[in-house]
């Protein structure tokens, strides 16, 4: 089965408009804003006030300590991708009211450097690629996509998902490039537009520093949508994939 970009669109955006997408969203916005206010408190701290006094009014900052705002900061982003996990775990199960206990804690330790460690390893992948020629690195973005599902969702270690991930989009590159496509007009333009409404009228309103704030906020819960579409697209492909083993076991045979 080749896989299909329309199911894959609505089944995603499905799995995130329920109770537990919505609860995720609410919880990566309010992590996000947290990570947003450190790392920028971090920043002002680290070039020091004076030096930040021309931009420091349009951030959102809090009198914190460098070595408090910067490893808050830090504490927040690993929370992130936590939260990413759990949301991966609930979508490639497909749960909608409800995220099974055993999701938060499952060899949470082990998943979660394996996906640090995995994401980094795949955005160096993407950018060697992009260095050597522009083909290469879209290539490895596409071909490697689903590497921090199977981290998530069936506990592989960095590398066994990058070899799952290659071996699940062989046959469906050309689909899943198209969906890709789709995806990330669709994430660009709509986040955009609304984070741009959303500065505008903040600034007008209650400041820039909560303007910087609001509008980089916002942007947050659509990073679950596309979470939401790969699981759909990564449920496709894994099911076409299990269902043709047997077949080929048999006829090798």
């Amino acid at each position: 089965m080749s896989l299909q970009i329309r199911s894959s669109l609505t089944g995603g955006i499905g799995r995130c408009l329920n109770r537990n997408g919505l609860l995720l969203a609410l919880a990566y916005v309010f992590v996000g804003a947290a990570w947003q206010v450190l790392l920028y408190s971090a920043v002002v701290a680290a070039v020091g006030q004076s030096a930040a006094q021309g931009g420091a009014s349009a951030l959102p900052t809090v009198d914190l300590p460098l070595v408090v705002s910067a490893g808050g900061a830090v504490v927040a982003l690993v929370l992130l991708q936590y939260l990413t996990i759990v949301a991966i775990r609930t979508f490639v199960g497909g749960h909608t009211r409800t995220i099974p206990a055993e999701f938060y804690t499952r060899n949470i330790p082990y998943v979660l450097v394996n996906s640090i460690i995995g994401s980094l390893a795949f955005g160096l992948a993407i950018f060697v690629g992009s260095i050597l020629f522009v083909v290469p690195g879209i290539i490895a973005y596409v071909a490697f996509i689903f590497t921090l599902l199977y981290i998530a969702a069936e506990d592989q270690s960095f590398i066994a998902a990058f070899r799952s991930s290659w071996n699940v989009t062989r046959g469906n590159w050309l689909r899943l490039f198209g969906l890709l496509v789709v995806v990330f007009l669709g994430i660009t333009i709509v986040p955009g537009v609304l984070s741009a409404l959303t500065s505008a009228v903040f600034t007008t309103t209650l400041g820039p520093a909560l303007a910087t704030l609001a509008s980089g906020t916002l942007t947050l819960p659509f990073s679950l949508l596309l979470l939401g579409i790969l699981a759909e697209a990564f449920t496709q492909l894994r099911t076409a994939q299990e269902r043709s083993e047997p077949r080929t076991g048999a006829s090798a045979a």
